[in-house]
């Protein structure tokens, strides 16, 4: 079992702690070969990125009672590349199996099942996160101007440190003076 499952003494509601967790378990995956954080439009801003790649990015948090919700984005994204004309050498017809002549199509596929095995990983596995309702799979194409493909994911992670009420005293006595 993995540390990050059962390490429940770290607070999983920090923001690195959250980046590092999703940048750990994409280095993992057996399908991606360059991790990123940070704004969407930056993750192909490397000379030459192996693809596919992932990037996580958090929008907003929002502090409850117990627990912080992260807004998050992962994008899983691969260069569009095209299919060869391989070729019947009798009839010289092409067999492509799906509509188009490059490799979208193939894209959309793995890119969703990469994203289905990271959100379903953290949503059943992990016990410091939850990730309630629904996901969000958005497909994109020329989305950018690098040639990419791929999926968007959007959802809500429910991080459960709890916020101590006194964490540092922020206000000495005397500090405010309310006489006239």
């Amino acid at each position: 079992m993995s540390n990050i499952i059962t390490n429940q003494d770290r607070n999983y509601s920090l923001y690195y702690n959250v980046l590092d967790y999703f940048k750990a378990i994409m280095k993992n995956h057996p399908s991606l070969n360059y991790v990123s954080q940070g704004d969407v439009f930056s993750i192909d801003n490397r000379e030459f990125p192996a693809y596919p790649l992932g990037n996580i990015l958090i929008t907003k948090s929002v502090l409850t009672e117990k627990t912080i919700v992260h807004s998050c984005q992962l994008t899983i994204a691969d260069k569009v590349k095209l299919k060869s004309n391989d070729s019947d050498p009798i009839t010289n017809a092409q067999t492509i199996p799906y509509y188009g002549t490059d490799d979208v199509v193939d894209i959309f596929a793995n890119t969703l099942a990469i994203l289905n095995d990271l959100t379903t990983y953290t949503q059943f596995n992990v016990e410091a996160f939850d990730i309630p309702g629904n996901i969000t799979l958005t497909p994109f194409r020329e989305r950018f101007d690098n040639g990419l493909a791929g999926h968007v994911a959007d959802f809500d992670l429910v991080a459960f440190g709890f916020r101590n009420r006194c964490t540092y005293t922020l206000l000495n006595d005397g500090d405010l003076d309310f006489s006239c």
